[in-house]
């Protein structure tokens, strides 16, 4: 087979690979990587890679004495990677015989996140012993 005849009065025409500059193809591959990766990781989150409940720990974060009371500001981590919604989180405080409750819910706490709330007690917490708590959720 005889090779290709070039054109008279037009110079050969360099190929793609000898026209791109590697950056561009380096540039490319890092895309594809980048994309891949997005992508499965996406379709593993969404196969079920937050298997299992929420573990919510509610812990309290700062006291203050303020003319109608004390607030209680607290915590609430989320432990797992399940996403717990309508969280409803309860403090008691017992001073002697008496005792104080209340609750709050809070919307939303994000698998591996966090949310903050307070609480407003008449008695102040530092006289007596304070439980909190999540003591429920809803499914997003």
């Amino acid at each position: 087979m005889a090779p290709p005849r070039k054109r008279a009065g037009k110079a050969a025409r360099p190929s793609l690979r000898e026209r791109t500059p590697i950056v561009e193809w380096c540039a490319a591959a890092l895309g594809l990587i980048l994309t891949l990766g997005v992508v499965g990781y996406s379709a593993w989150e969404g196969l079920g890679g937050g298997g299992g409940p929420p573990d919510l720990r509610a812990e309290v974060r700062e006291v203050h004495a303020l003319g109608s009371g004390h607030v209680v500001e607290f915590q609430v981590r989320n432990l797992s990677a399940a996403t717990a919604a309508d969280v409803v989180v309860s403090a008691t405080l017992r001073s002697g015989a008496a005792a104080e409750t209340h609750s709050v819910t809070l919307d939303y706490v994000p698998g591996l996140g966090a949310a903050r709330g307070g609480l407003v007690f008449k008695a102040d917490p530092a006289g007596g012993t304070l439980t909190i708590a999540a003591e429920a959720y809803g499914e997003p």
